[in-house]
C-alpha cells in the first residue's frame, strides 16, 4: 500500500515536471479520423530553441518553454482547433526522460519496500510470517508469535540455510541473537517433564 501512494505521488509530480531542451516527447492523438491519428502519432525531440513541430501545423511550431506534458497537451488541442484543423482532439504526451526517472525512482523504492519476512511455527498463538526489520533479536519474533503454555522456550529452533540451531530464551546471549530474512523459527512442544 505504501509504495502505491509513493507512485501516486511521483507520478502527480511528474505530471507537473518541466520540458526540457532535447527532450524526447511520445504524442497520441485522439478525436480525430483514424487515417490521420497515424500521421501525427510518434516521437518529437523537443528542439533547441523549445519548441516540436507537428503534421499540419508546419508553420506553427509549438513552444514547450516552461511547460508540463499535460499543459503542452492542452495547448497542442488548441492550436489544433484554432487552425481549424480538428474540432475535438484529445492530446496525451509522454516524456522520454520523465519515463527513465520515473523507472529509476520505482525500481529503488521497490528495492527498498519489498517486504522481507521471518517465519514462526510450532507453539505459537500466531505463527507464520512477521515482517523482517534490521536488529530483530530472536527474543523480539518469539514474544511477537505468541508462545503457548506448552512451548518449550528452552529448545527454540532456528532454521537458516539448511542448519539448525537450538536456543534458550532463559539465556541472555540466546535471547539477542539476530534473526535476518528467511529464517524460520520453531517453538517445539514441551516433552512429557515440562522441558
Amino acid at each position: 500500500m505504501k509504495l502505491l501512494i509513493l507512485l501516486s505521488l511521483m507520478l502527480a509530480s511528474f505530471a507537473q515536471a518541466r520540458i526540457i531542451k532535447g527532450d524526447t516527447l511520445t504524442i497520441t492523438i485522439k478525436g480525430v479520423p483514424e487515417g490521420e491519428q497515424g500521421q501525427i502519432n510518434g516521437q518529437y525531440e523537443v528542439s533547441k530553441s523549445n519548441q516540436i513541430f507537428l503534421p499540419f501545423l508546419t508553420n506553427m511550431p509549438i513552444s514547450t518553454s516552461g511547460l508540463s506534458t499535460s499543459a503542452l497537451a492542452r495547448r497542442i488541442e488548441a492550436a489544433y482547433r484554432n487552425a481549424q484543423i480538428y474540432t475535438t482532439p484529445t492530446i496525451s504526451i509522454q516524456s522520454l526522460n520523465e519515463q527513465k526517472e520515473l523507472a529509476k525512482i520505482r525500481d529503488k523504492i521497490t528495492t527498498e519496500e519489498i517486504q522481507k519476512f521471518v517465519t514462526v511455527s510450532g507453539q505459537v498463538g500466531r505463527s507464520g510470517p512477521q515482517p523482517y526489520r534490521p536488529g530483530l533479536r530472536l527474543i523480539d519474533v518469539v514474544s511477537a508469535a505468541g508462545p503457548t503454555t506448552f512451548a518449550a522456550q528452552n529448545r527454540v529452533e532456528l532454521l537458516r540455510n539448511g542448519k539448525i540451531y537450538i536456543y534458550d530464551m532463559k539465556i541472555p546471549e540466546h535471547m539477542v541473537e539476530k534473526v535476518y530474512p528467511n529464517d524460520q523459527i520453531i517453538l517445539k512442544e514441551k516433552k512429557w517433564n515440562g522441558r
